[in-house]
């Protein structure tokens, strides 16, 4: 397998795209563009987004930018046919002449073909030996292609030059108009639209009769937004995180939860929090639900919006200045993409994500994901731990291998302070240390072991119930869920723990790795 690089020299994670652009199409390197555009198709064909039925995605590359690699690479992976759509016999025989020249069989439909050539390529289809058909609209149209395609799954249905829709669809190429119910009927996991040509009325005509008013994503902006600051909260109370984020960050904001059920909770405990201008949006809405909400975001500039990944295909919110993920995305074009939410309209905006020190790093939503989708999810976990800088470890996942001086990211503006900090406290995790809360709690465990259990412990920390703990009762004002989760991951961990039985069953003491905390805080205090 190709490597990429990440920030630990000695560690190298496999990137099986770049190995298939490298062997198959002799291409040693992918733009983040490129990889945005084959991480849609490969993600959402292998069910790993939130939206379900047809993702669609317009894809606006210059010419000589390399579409083509886009669709056919992730042909090889996808389990179901890749329908290319093109406007020229000419294209079409020279799309077909590429891939034959880079042993990947194709079939092509086209009218004139004998019959015997016509059962030749539904032969070479039936067999397995193919995974893309070439066409031409008007050859969609015919009955005899329609029936032979709805036996087969197809998994994606691409238009190539697809600014022939608006250009030539309602003069000489009236096939071009019914490309939209063809993907309609034929109900591809995945509808691609690619063009060179991205005015405001093709952009427009694509929507209307080839999405069909549907939601769609759009892949046209620079991968590196040098007006986002990136970085992470180290936590062990996410609930508390996220309640306090909301509460100090610029407004309007996006809060990306990877759930359905997730993204209503969240926005109903938000609002029960004092924070009334919130909102939730997935695909599961209806469209009068989801129109409605694009409209109050669009409009509102101290809003907060919890969405899935469903927000962001086809709209643009040009002035959200904050996008909080309460977890990680499925790779690292996903989080680029949707921390990119934020300061389209070119001022700054931050992009954080919370970390979850209580929960293993790289959690993932279930499901079966394909070998592609599991490596590129691999290449994310390194992130929120990260001690160097974050815009060159999301760039370099990318593929780019020069990037740009940051200080454009928490880490990069705080390393002086990091080095600071592992001088105060050697031999310890900073990011531990950082915690909100941790110190607190550490703090009275150590000083009283076996002394509280869980309960005992809460009230202590708050001072409630007349349990105060004088100089450590230093978290009123935490929730009760919050103080849970900080206590479990503490556990979790493993700077606590609890008796298992005995006279002091269930009260906490440090473990050896927290009297280590223990003894460097006290020395640093004292």
């Amino acid at each position: 397998m190709s490597e990429i690089s990440v920030t630990d020299p000695d560690r190298a994670i496999e990137d099986p795209i770049a190995e298939i652009a490298l062997e198959r199409f002799h291409i040693s390197h992918l733009t983040p563009l490129q990889r945005f555009a084959i991480a849609n198709i490969l993600e959402d064909a292998d069910g790993a987004k939130e939206a379900h039925g047809t993702l669609r995605q317009l894809v606006l590359f210059p010419t000589g930018f390399g579409k083509s690699i886009c669709f056919q690479l992730p042909a090889l992976l996808l389990d179901g046919l890749t329908v290319v759509v093109y406007p020229l016999l000419a294209l079409m025989n020279d799309q077909k002449r590429r891939l034959n020249e880079a042993s990947i069989p194709c079939a092509l439909f086209r009218g004139g073909l004998s019959d015997a050539e016509w059962q030749r390529e539904e032969k070479l289809i039936d067999s397995g030996g193919a995974s893309i058909i070439i066409a031409n609209p008007e050859i969609l149209t015919t009955p005899k292609l329609t029936r032979f395609l709805s036996k087969h799954r197809i998994i994606h249905f691409v238009i190539d030059e697809a600014h022939c829709i608006a250009e030539w669809g309602e003069t000489f190429r009236p096939s071009y108009l019914t490309l939209g119910e063809i993907a309609k009927t034929l109900a591809p996991a995945v509808l691609s639209a690619f063009t060179a040509t991205a005015g405001p009325d093709i952009i427009a005509s694509i929507e209307k009769k080839l999405f069909m008013g549907e939601a769609y994503r759009m892949v046209s902006a620079e991968a590196d937004r040098t007006n986002v600051l990136y970085g992470a909260v180290h936590t062990l109370s996410p609930t508390r995180t996220l309640r306090t984020l909301v509460l100090s960050c610029r407004k309007p904001a996006i809060i990306f939860e990877r759930s359905r059920p997730g993204v209503k909770m969240k926005a109903e405990a938000l609002r029960s929090w004092g924070h009334g201008s919130v909102r939730f949006y997935h695909a599961g809405l209806s469209r009068k639900e989801r129109e409605d909400i694009e409209t109050w975001f669009q409009t509102a500039d101290d809003a907060v919006l919890v969405s899935t990944n469903a927000y962001g295909m086809g709209m643009d919110k040009k002035n959200i200045r904050t996008v909080i993920h309460t977890s990680l995305p499925n790779s690292p074009e996903a989080y680029i993409q949707e921390a990119g939410r934020g300061g389209r309209d070119g001022q700054s905006a931050t992009a954080i994500l919370i970390h979850d020190l209580g929960r293993d790093a790289s959690f993932r939503s279930g499901g079966e994901i394909s070998e592609y989708a599991r490596s590129r999810s691999a290449c994310l976990d390194p992130y929120p731990a990260l001690a160097g800088c974050r815009r060159e470890f999301l760039l370099g996942a990318l593929g780019e291998r020069e990037t740009p001086v940051c200080g454009r990211c928490d880490n990069c503006i705080e390393r002086r302070k990091d080095e600071e900090w592992r001088e105060i406290y050697p031999g310890v995790d900073d990011q531990i240390l950082r915690a909100e809360g941790f110190l607190e709690a550490l703090t009275a465990i150590g000083t009283y072991p076996r002394m509280f259990d869980a309960a005992g412990l809460a009230e202590g920390l708050t001072g409630r119930g007349g349990q105060g703990l004088s100089a450590q009762t230093l978290l009123r004002g935490w929730r009760d869920e919050e103080l849970r989760e900080l206590i479990d991951g503490l556990v979790f961990i493993n700077i606590a723990a609890k008796a298992s039985r005995g006279p002091w069953k269930d009260r906490f003491s440090l473990t050896k790795k927290g009297r280590l905390y223990f003894r460097a805080v006290r020395k640093c205090v004292h």
